[in-house]
């Protein structure tokens, strides 16, 4: 039941320019759903639960790297790199492990405006995210990176400059919880 091209062809094309967008991302997301097969819906269910901080533990990030599909590892094993970077970077100490988008993260993470900082950081997974399919076509990968996608579309759709700035607030505490969480064990 690989509908891949057929999939691949009716989703819209996104662009992240920070504006409120009319998508619907469980519209679309259920229409993707229904099409794929059982081991695919697996696949977009682990994206999702990734998508929930509350999940983001080591026990998820050691079990996404193991995952069989290559998006699913590498998107979290990047998500777990910026979140750590963000840790180190709070705590004002240097992150344990250099990769590509290190740089532009700190520089990021140095921004003061928060809401301008975060627009940054969603920059920086976008494209990461097209960097992980840009050789890709028709496949599952696609697909999950077009839902790892949408979803910053629909965050920044429910965003405003105050919800933003609390947003952001809560999820510093987040990673500090996180942090303070994974030290004990």
């Amino acid at each position: 039941m690989n509908n891949y091209p057929y999939i691949i062809a009716s989703l819209p094309d996104l662009v992240l320019d920070f504006e409120k967008h009319e998508f619907d991302y469980q519209f679309i997301r259920e229409n993707i759903f229904f099409s794929l097969s059982q081991e695919d819906r697996r696949l977009v269910e682990w994206l999702e639960q990734g998508f929930d901080s509350a999940n983001l533990d080591e026990d998820f990030y050691r079990a996404s790297s193991r995952c069989g599909n290559k998006f699913i590892r590498n998107y979290f094993g990047f998500d777990h790199l910026l979140r750590s970077e963000k840790v180190a970077y709070l705590e004002k100490r240097s992150g344990a492990e250099d990769f590509d988008e290190k740089e532009a993260l700190l520089k990021a993470f140095a921004t003061p405006d928060i809401f301008r900082r975060e627009k940054e950081i969603s920059a920086i997974v976008w494209d990461k995210i097209e960097q992980l399919v840009e050789l890709e076509v028709f496949n599952i990968d696609v697909i999950l990176a077009f839902l790892a996608k949408f979803h910053i579309i629909a965050r920044w759709n429910r965003l405003d400059r105050s919800t933003g700035k609390q947003l952001f607030e809560q999820f510093v505490q987040e990673i500090d919880d996180t942090y303070n969480k994974n030290k004990i064990d």
